[in-house]
């Protein structure tokens, strides 16, 4: 269990590395053809619609901290639970987040694929 909760820690960071680089092909290999991508806002993607936002610039992260991190390993999945603080800027528009996030990985082809993410904000800065 502890080797596989290593992989899935290294996962995430490659996941981060990834969106702060805005590298879509470690993305790509990242994320799960079935990705389905739940922002805090409420804004649904999928691996292709979120790998497009990130390529064409709709979103560009610029800092990304977690923090309280817990991995739970299942026979079939990896549910990861964080706080991550991020500064960003969405559509040209700078913003600080603040949220809670789980991350659901799961086997698929002999490497660990992130399959689902859901993000609530912890507080909503005012407009």
């Amino acid at each position: 269990m502890r080797r596989v909760e290593g992989e899935i820690a290294q996962l995430e960071g490659e996941r981060d590395a990834a969106m702060l680089a805005r590298d879509v092909k470690e993305l790509d290999r990242l994320l799960h053809d079935k990705l389905i991508y739940v922002h805090s806002s409420g804004v649904i993607d999928t691996k292709a619609s979120y790998i497009a936002g990130l390529r064409d610039g709709v979103w560009d992260y610029r800092r990304i901290a977690r923090s309280d991190q817990i991995i739970d390993i299942h026979e079939t999945c990896a549910l990861v639970f964080h706080r991550s603080s991020m500064s960003i800027a969405a559509r040209g528009e700078s913003r600080e987040l603040n949220n809670r996030v789980l991350a659901v990985w799961i086997p698929f082809a002999g490497s660990w694929k992130l399959v689902a993410l859901q993000s609530g904000a912890l507080s909503i800065p005012p407009s």
